[in-house]
């Protein structure tokens, strides 16, 4: 039996992450375990809709285990996000290759470039990067390759670096359409279905089941602001215009600088408003988190528990016993994710739920 890991965030899940597994199932990949974002992503935003929600309809499509990449690692750059995950799929003792998206779809090239990036002159980058480059403009530059203009390039690259070592091999499915395109045809990117449902329109045809519950960061501006504006940040800019800003959009273009990228200044922000402090992602996660499982996946778990070497629970609050800090985490996640509802309802502790496991 072979086993393949997917790190995602599925937000939400659709018909081009359902290629992803169909073509890593005829790869040769019998078992699929994904580690997935939280309540909050990646690109410095809730998710939206709930973790929950996302990891049963990713089970109801070819995936057999959800776990959850904890806080503050859904919440990191691309190469904490990579680190974290990957760090997760090796605990578990029984992943044989990691399958990501690429816009090259190439994954000799792909490695190349890791190889590539893992030679290049700190000094040269941050002289580009004072110029005004961002850091994937400064290392295309150096390479003298447009690879890094894919952001699921990107994200791949460093994947592969993260690798190294691991015994885990790369398998990459190509995409069809780019990461942020507004284009609508067969596929569209999940950008462009989070803002359809923002619009309330039909996105139906786009993935095998509608999201309902829906959080969309706009809701709290004020509370982020408000927020941002108390917590010390590892940059002044956010806390010095957090109080004179009137929305986030405004609070994203006062503090952006040329060599800083809009993800990297929405993730900033986010991690001020939840307290997030500098260097809390240069550990290795401390525990995975069980959101869902079928059949299938409740077997790898017989697995992991006999062969892995990483604490694995359904429960946060058992899992909170192992680390404390990255348990509140994810619950101040989960209570900013709340207040981001369209709808709001009654909160439900991320320390008192206890995912549901299908059989």
């Amino acid at each position: 039996m072979k086993t393949a890991g997917i790190i995602a965030e599925y937000n939400p899940f659709h018909n081009g992450h359902l290629r992803q597994i169909q073509a890593t199932r005829e790869a040769g990949y019998d078992r699929i375990v994904a580690v997935m974002s939280g309540n909050v992503v990646q690109r410095g935003d809730v998710a939206v809709c709930d973790m929950g929600q996302r990891a049963k309809v990713a089970v109801q499509n070819g995936v057999d285990l959800v776990l959850e990449l904890p806080m503050p690692y859904s919440l990191a750059s691309a190469e904490d996000f990579a680190r974290a995950g990957v760090s997760i799929l090796s605990r578990l003792g029984c992943v044989d290759a990691l399958s990501f998206g690429s816009e090259c779809g190439d994954v000799a090239r792909l490695q190349a470039c890791a190889d590539a990036i893992d030679g290049l002159n700190p000094a040269e980058i941050k002289a580009l990067m004072s110029e005004g480059l961002t850091y994937p403009q400064a290392a295309a530059r150096l390479l003298g390759d447009d690879i890094l203009s894919g952001a699921n390039n990107v994200l791949a690259i460093e994947y592969i670096r993260k690798l190294k070592g691991t015994g885990i091999v790369p398998f990459t499915v190509q995409r069809n359409i780019a990461h942020d395109s507004s284009e609508i045809g067969n596929t569209v990117s999940a950008m462009k279905i989070r803002e359809m449902l923002r619009a309330g329109e039909d996105i139906s045809e786009f993935v095998p089941e509608v999201p309902t519950d829906l959080s969309f960061i706009e809701n709290i501006d004020k509370l982020i602001l408000s927020l941002a504006a108390f917590q010390d940040s590892e940059n002044p800019r956010i806390r010095k215009f957090a109080i004179q800003a009137t929305s986030l959009d405004e609070l994203y273009s006062l503090v952006k600088t040329r060599n800083v990228t809009h993800a990297r200044v929405r993730r900033e922000v986010l991690q001020a408003a939840l307290g997030i402090r500098a260097g809390e992602t240069a550990t290795e996660p401390p525990y995975a988190r069980i959101l869902a499982a079928n059949a299938t996946g409740i077997e790898l778990l017989g697995e992991i528990k006999r062969s892995g070497s990483i604490p694995i629970s359904a429960s946060l609050a058992e899992l909170s016993k192992i680390c404390e800090r990255n348990a509140e985490l994810t619950e101040r996640a989960s209570k900013l994710w709340h207040f981001a509802r369209a709808e709001q309802g009654s909160y439900r502790s991320e320390f008192s739920r206890e995912f549901k496991i299908s059989t």
